[in-house]
């Protein structure tokens, strides 16, 4: 039952479809926009003004957004062919999106002088940024490098581009057709 409802998930809202990650552009780039602004007061030496932001939402908000970002990708796609082979996927909705699911992106001065770091908790357990080199006990990565990990997604998600029906010919009506 549990991967029949992954599998369900994973072409609808994951990642069996380009498309269904692209839903969450809008939601990307206010998460990034946000981080930037904080970030940019940091660094002139002016109190955060936004110091929290709170979105509320469902899991067919979340799943598209976590998938956006990459988290709990596997190598090979969920199909009724391999579940067997699937037995220890990271793609399990029942987990990662059980009914009070959270997602919350801190900013951190480590106090290091390398920087600003970022750190996201799913479900109030850390979670790694895919791509990143934060191993086990390592510290958050620098928010620069997660920005740079996202850049191509940065500069062309869009969800108006992506989302825009593509105007249909028109069709010349046709005869009826007697029985």
């Amino acid at each position: 039952m549990e991967y029949a409802n992954d599998l369900k998930q994973y072409w609808k809202r994951g990642y069996g479809h380009d498309i269904n990650s692209r839903s969450s552009c809008a939601l990307f780039h206010d998460l990034f926009r946000r981080l930037d602004a904080a970030v940019e007061e940091n660094r002139a030496g002016r109190p955060v003004s936004e110091p929290v932001s709170i979105q509320v939402g469902h899991a067919e908000t979340l799943l598209p957004l976590l998938t956006l970002l990459g988290f709990f990708r596997d190598r090979d796609p969920l199909t009724a062919a391999n579940y067997a082979a699937q037995a220890e996927r990271s793609f399990r909705t029942g987990r990662t999106l059980p009914y009070a699911a959270n997602l919350a992106v801190a900013l951190l001065d480590c106090g290091d002088g390398d920087g600003l770091r970022v750190r996201a908790l799913l479900n109030e357990a850390p979670l790694a940024f895919p791509g990143t080199d934060a191993g086990a006990g390592a510290p958050p990565p620098l928010y620069s490098d997660v920005r740079k990990r996202y850049q191509t997604l940065l500069l062309g998600c869009d969800y108006e581009a992506e989302c825009r029906l593509k105007p249909q010919e028109p069709q010349e009506p046709q005869e009826p057709q007697e029985p």
